[in-house]
């Protein structure tokens, strides 16, 4: 994404190791680019409320998209193993009947 504004103003401060681990923490949840595309975005809706969207580049990263891709093929695998269980338990009703052995 090519950047409209250039950025030559730099702005540094410290963090503990602790603070530090916390903010590439919460960067890799919410699927930043960077820990600087992160940290600039929280900042400036510190500082101006609402002049910049929640997400740091103005729609879903990357990072963001391919979590719920990963989330959404879990759920795939797990409602095709609840589809397999549920006609299992289908098939050995049908057999029990067929048979005339009484249901549980």
């Amino acid at each position: 994404m090519p950047v409209l504004k250039p950025r030559n103003r730099l702005v540094n401060f410290r963090l503990s190791e602790e603070e530090y681990e916390r903010l590439k923490a919460s960067c890799a949840l919410h699927g930043a680019r960077s820990l600087s595309d992160f940290a600039r975005a929280a900042v400036l809706r510190a500082v101006v409320p609402g002049a910049i969207p929640a997400d740091p580049i103005g729609g879903l990263s990357d990072g963001r998209v391919n979590q719920m891709d990963r989330k959404i093929h879990d759920l795939e695998n797990r409602v095709s193993q609840l589809l397999n269980l549920v006609e299992a338990l289908r098939v050995t009703d049908e057999a029990r009947s067929l048979s005339g052995v009484p249901r549980d």
